[in-house]
């Protein structure tokens, strides 16, 4: 049993370690096991452990530094009691953080920062996953309602479960087939907080924590050979209508007209069924010139796809 669960936890810290390199996340640590310095509010004898860390000056926000924990829990069964697993997991995490943010390892790991900032945010990352469940089954929705300790500190939380994960995963594979001849980044909107001109980047190869589990992921191709761009606005939800005109709209403040293609891309899109839905959503645009180049289709590749 004992060499299962051993397997089982390897098999999990794989998965998220080829994950974290497909999203940019190239230069994480892993496995760092630091001393408690607060043994009995943690219950701690002697040492935390994170999976990974990650750092990175963030392009949505001028001057700060996120500093992301990183734990993995993976199981081979289904997702057990929900709200006491997180609470576990949650206090796990965070209690580590504490610790972390003062040990030396820390400070080695930070030491490679070579970008000022002025401030920094300390974030914890779940990932939740399972290998019996469905891609798309989520639990996040599960634990709205759980009350979590106020007395940790740290500045934000987030969790990643199949579905989440399976959504950026399958994004970012329709954004790498849609053209291979594109260099593919992660597009940075305007944010309002990130206003220097001297170290603004509109786009980059590493998705900002903000995106992680979020339901549209902005994407853009550049090919080289020809100087086009593309946008790809994938969603997580299902097709409908007002989303469409949401995320057209979107497309429209995001780009100020600079791509040759805007690609808005759902699970589920069927061209026989929603096509009447797509020139229903365009004819409430003025802008011809952009909508002529907004495209829908499904991000999941499958027979029906030959519609398109």
């Amino acid at each position: 049993m004992g060499e299962k669960s051993k397997f089982i936890g390897e098999t999990g810290e794989k998965t998220v370690e080829n994950f974290l390199k497909l999203i940019g996340w190239e230069t994480t640590s892993k496995g760092i096991e630091f001393a408690c310095i607060k043994n009995d509010e943690h219950g701690k004898e002697r040492t935390h452990g994170l999976d990974f860390f990650f750092s990175y000056i963030s392009p949505l926000v001028d001057g700060v530094l996120k500093k992301i924990s990183i734990s993995v829990k993976f199981s081979d069964n289904q997702y057990g009691s929900l709200p006491s697993k997180f609470k576990e997991y949650f206090f796990d995490l965070v209690t580590s953080m504490e610790c972390f943010r003062f040990s030396q390892q820390s400070k080695n790991l930070l030491s490679s920062v070579t970008f000022p900032y002025s401030n920094s945010e300390n974030i914890g990352l779940l990932f939740w996953l399972s290998n019996e469940n469905s891609v798309h089954d989520e639990i996040i929705p599960k634990l709205s309602s759980v009350q979590i300790p106020t007395t940790v500190n740290y500045d934000s939380f987030y969790i990643l479960d199949n579905r989440r994960m399976e959504f950026v995963f399958t994004s970012i594979t329709f954004a790498k087939n849609y053209d291979h001849s594109s260099d593919l980044t992660f597009f940075y909107p305007d944010t309002g907080k990130n206003i220097n001109p001297t170290i603004k980047r509109n786009f980059g190869k590493i998705l900002p924590i903000e995106y992680i589990n979020g339901s549209v992921l902005p994407i853009r191709l550049e090919n080289q050979q020809d100087s086009s761009t593309k946008l790809i606005l994938t969603c997580i939800d299902h097709f409908n209508v007002e989303d469409l005109k949401r995320l057209i709209s979107l497309a429209q403040d995001l780009t100020k007209s600079w791509p040759s293609d805007v690609i808005i891309a759902f699970p589920d899109f069927n061209v026989t069924r929603h096509s009447q839905d797509v020139t229903t959503a365009k004819s409430s645009f003025e802008d011809i010139a952009f909508i002529k180049n907004v495209k829908v289709v499904s991000y999941y590749s499958d027979s029906k796809s030959l519609q398109a």
